[in-house]
């Protein structure tokens, strides 16, 4: 795939894991990529070619040691793409990262910046999880969920003030997720295509029993951002209650425009997305009424009532294979769950004929 220059940025300190970071770089299928290796660890760093596969490689740094923002922003500095992609020397990407993300641009004209999942890998090379979620601007101010490798972005939000803040310690990529949300929507590619190296720590951004300087972290961003995220929490707020008012008052389409408008806020808002659903679903538009309680399950998968309408509609559609796993995860949770347990013995018994 060829389009715009794309900067994948190596933070390094010269870890024996560089050269399998940097093979997963030049095994992208995407043409047109340069390779940028920030010497974060000095002169000590070794030295590498000019090439990372068929694409050129330049090693850029200070000669002095460099923190984890610092190495960032130089490495934003240094960059020449039209986009940027990061990716640390204990990490690795798939091969269709970088082109996969940049088709979810194309795809979302209206966003600068794509992310994906991430798959999460111990010592031992074992696979411990994945990291993935979609795009939702107030629980990003609750959490990070896009790891530093996810994400490809345009140059044009560095241009616009967005750096590493050193003040974020480890937390500098989600502050940095965090301005770039003030410019920008994301579009979440649902798939895990960089893969994550985690040495210690909780993979959702939840501290560790040790993980003291990383909770120090959290809290400097979530201090940080307190003033936007509560001015976000009530303009999400305003626009529920027009919603339900103009629904009180009859005027469905007003409903709609302002629960989507609010779902922009807070995509995975499960009482916003329900109410949206019934909206369509009595304009007889079943599909997006249906894909809206799945984003909403997935968000809250212990929304039990979400998952019993949503198998309520499955039935209805003639999809009783689906509505009967929704409604046995249902009973998992909430054995005594009257309307699941009568819908699944409804499904369950055999037709008389």
């Amino acid at each position: 795939m060829t389009g715009p220059l794309v900067s994948v940025l190596v933070r390094s300190v010269g870890r024996p894991t560089l050269q399998a970071a940097l093979d997963s770089v030049a095994g992208q299928t995407y043409a047109d990529i340069e390779v940028v290796v920030v010497a974060a660890s000095g002169d000590s760093h070794p030295k590498l070619p000019p090439q990372c596969g068929r694409y050129p490689l330049r090693q850029v740094g200070t000669g002095g040691a460099l923190a984890r923002a610092d190495a960032a922003n130089f490495a934003l500095d240094a960059a020449h793409g039209e986009y940027c992609v990061f990716l640390d020397d204990d990490d690795f990407h798939n091969p269709d990262h970088v082109a996969g993300l940049m088709a979810a641009l194309q795809g979302n004209p209206g966003c600068r910046l794509a992310y994906s999942g991430t798959r999460i890998i111990d010592d031992q090379g074992t696979e411990r999880g994945v990291i993935a979620s979609p795009y939702d601007r107030l629980r990003l101010h609750e959490r990070n969920y896009i790891h530093v490798g996810a994400a490809l972005f345009a140059r044009s939000l560095v241009a616009e003030g967005c750096r590493f803040d050193a003040a974020a310690g480890s937390c500098e990529d989600w502050d940095f997720w965090l301005q770039c949300s003030e410019r920008t929507d994301f579009a979440f590619c649902n798939r895990a295509s960089t893969n994550w190296r985690m040495k210690t720590g909780a993979a959702d951004g939840a501290a560790a029993p040790d993980d003291t300087a990383g909770e120090e972290a959290r809290t400097a961003v979530r201090g940080k951002w307190t003033a936007v995220r509560e001015g976000l929490v009530a303009r999400f707020a305003a626009i529920v209650e027009a919603g339900l008012r103009a629904q009180h008052e009859g005027s469905s389409l007003q409903a709609e425009r302002e629960y989507r408008a609010a779902l922009r806020l807070n995509a995975l808002h499960p009482d916003v997305l329900a109410r949206l659903a019934g909206l369509l679903d009595a304009r007889r538009d079943t599909a997006e009424a249906m894909a809206c309680l799945r984003l909403a399950l997935w968000g809250n998968p212990a929304r039990t009532d979400v998952a019993c309408t949503l198998a309520r509609m499955e039935i209805d559609a003639g999809n009783h294979r689906g509505a009967d796993k929704l409604l046995a995860a249902v009973l998992r949770r909430e054995p005594a769950n009257v309307e699941a347990n009568a819908m699944l013995a409804r499904l369950r018994t055999p037709t008389l004929t």
